[in-house]
């Protein structure tokens, strides 16, 4: 039997035809942590193909809290 994952976070509601990955931006501001938030929804791998990649209205998400902030690259200007 399979339990429950405990996962600490926000839950936000999609906008309708939203996909998961604009939502993950649209919270964290990045994408990397996108297979962070596939665990802590596995109910939505049960959803048809079409329907994972444009969420229907109302879908609920669970954005797990994050332990790490992200590494910004180096950008220079002058070498």
């Amino acid at each position: 039997m399979n339990t429950p994952l405990k996962v600490q976070g926000q839950r936000l509601t999609a906008r309708e035809g939203e996909m998961l990955d604009a939502l993950v931006w649209r919270h964290y501001g990045r994408v990397d942590v996108l297979p962070l938030v596939l665990e802590a929804n596995r109910q939505l791998a049960r959803l048809p193909v079409a329907q994972m990649l444009r969420l229907p209205a109302g879908t609920p998400v669970l954005m797990p809290a994050l332990n790490d902030q992200p590494v910004l690259p180096l950008v220079r200007i002058w070498s």
